[in-house]
């Protein structure tokens, strides 16, 4: 397995941590890949009571794509694979019949904001940064929205994606984008402190109530999903996306 996605555990408690800093542990299909095996893993393994995501280092949690990638996006099959690989990630994590915990360590931008308010708890510090970003690269957000709008409200869903802006821990506290905050360098800690907490609950009203939560959450889900190859076919088709993301690395 690429040393981008690092599986480990803490007795009953599963940790996946992306681990590619020199971008920021900026994601992209190949490591997506790497954590649904994983996670399909742990859903088969009974011995594992909860999971925690994290990132590599101390500057960044996941700060989204990996635009290299989206330079290739030239048909509609590509961008078709894209959207239904998030599908099936998204779905996995969120149907999880066991908690799960985001130990937010630094940045967490676009997908990787999205990533984290998937989870069930987030933990993390006054000064990350947090956002919705997509807009600022070209890139149309369709998923990112609804998933804000569930856990935020629309108001939130609607100020964050267009303005594309990062907002600190301290105003992610306040809003709801993260249940914990603690010093930058107890961030894991405490995350596994919490996890273990939760993976004593009782077994049965865990699973249970995990699956009426997803229900609750999973009703517009194949819709936001059809909407999203609809919408970033038409703005791939544009170029847009791919001109902003060269013209990000030129500039580096």
């Amino acid at each position: 397995m690429s040393k981008k996605v690092v599986f480990g555990t803490n007795q009953n408690i599963a940790i996946i941590t992306l681990n590619n800093p020199k971008k920021l542990n900026a994601w992209d299909f190949e490591m997506r890949s790497q954590i649904i095996s994983l996670i399909k893993k742990i859903k088969k393994n009974k011995n594992i009571k909860a999971l925690i995501f994290t990132g590599y280092g101390t500057k960044a949690f996941c700060s989204g794509q990996d635009l290299k990638e989206i330079k290739n996006f030239k048909n509609s099959k590509i961008v078709f694979n894209w959207i239904n690989q998030f599908r099936t990630l998204y779905k996995l994590i969120r149907s999880l019949e066991i908690p799960t915990i985001a130990a937010i360590n630094g940045v967490a931008a676009g997908s990787g904001f999205q990533l984290t308010l998937l989870t069930d708890i987030r933990v993390s510090y006054p000064k990350v940064k947090m956002g919705q970003v997509e807009i600022n690269s070209g890139i149309v957000s369709i998923i990112g929205p609804w998933i804000i709008e569930k856990i935020l409200g629309l108001n939130k869903a609607i100020e964050l994606s267009l303005s594309g802006r990062l907002i600190s821990g301290t105003e992610a506290y306040k809003i709801g984008a993260i249940n914990y905050l603690v010093s930058h360098k107890s961030v894991l800690n405490n995350s596994i402190k919490i996890a273990k907490e939760l993976a004593n609950k009782p077994s049965n009203a865990m699973k249970l109530t995990k699956k009426r939560i997803w229900e609750m959450f999973s009703g517009d889900f194949d819709q936001t999903f059809k909407k999203a190859m609809l919408y970033h076919k038409k703005s791939f088709i544009s170029g847009e996306p791919q001109s902003r993301s060269k013209s990000f690395f030129k500039k580096k």
